[in-house]
């Protein structure tokens, strides 16, 4: 799977040790801030080498397969849309999540 980004998204989550294990250990973003600030812990990923994510890919059926692999939940498999062909999943804390292959053209 090969993620690629240019947008900022702001997921909530109940457990950053368990979005840590998700975000990067499944879907294979990076840690870009771990910061305990006392009565919190800020936590980013993002796409390794930078870039924050608004997770596209370059074959959205071979992510999806990838996913299923490793028990991740779909919500809704890979179908086309008008903007390209996306997939639909969700996080351990139940926060929905896009992962798609863009048209090159709008």
């Amino acid at each position: 799977m090969n993620l690629t980004t240019n947008r900022l998204s702001s997921i909530y989550v109940l457990d950053q040790d368990q979005a840590i294990e998700f975000y990067v250990g499944v879907l294979g973003l990076e840690v870009a801030t771990d910061a305990e600030l006392g009565f919190m812990r800020w936590l980013t990923v993002r796409v390794p080498g930078g870039g924050w994510p608004a997770l596209s890919v370059d074959d959205v059926d071979a992510t999806h397969a990838e996913l299923v692999s490793k028990g991740v939940e779909i919500t809704q498999p890979p179908s086309d849309q008008s903007s390209g062909r996306d997939m639909g999943l969700r996080d351990p804390f139940g926060n929905n999540i896009r992962i798609g292959t863009m048209n090159d053209t709008p």
